[in-house]
């Protein structure tokens, strides 16, 4: 992943799972590996809601892509 100042990710929720306990799951992970992104935004989709999580340093956001490589939008 190529990066400049910071890392933007776009996800989409989990398969079968609801939007708050996909977003709740990503939180939990983000506070037990006491990772703080710059921002969590719920956006818009042509394919319904997702989330933009945006990160000031590649290895963690390398660590998040890792774990919810699944929900990650291309």
């Amino acid at each position: 992943m190529a990066l400049s100042d910071f890392a933007v990710i776009h996800t989409e929720p989990l398969p079968a799972t609801s939007f708050g306990t996909t977003m709740k799951e990503m939180r939990t992970w983000l506070d037990s590996e006491k990772i703080q992104p710059l921002s969590f935004k719920t956006v818009v989709r042509e394919a319904g809601l997702g989330f933009e999580i945006s990160f000031r340093d590649e290895r963690e956001a390398d660590r998040f892509l890792r774990r919810f490589a699944s929900l990650v939008v291309a």
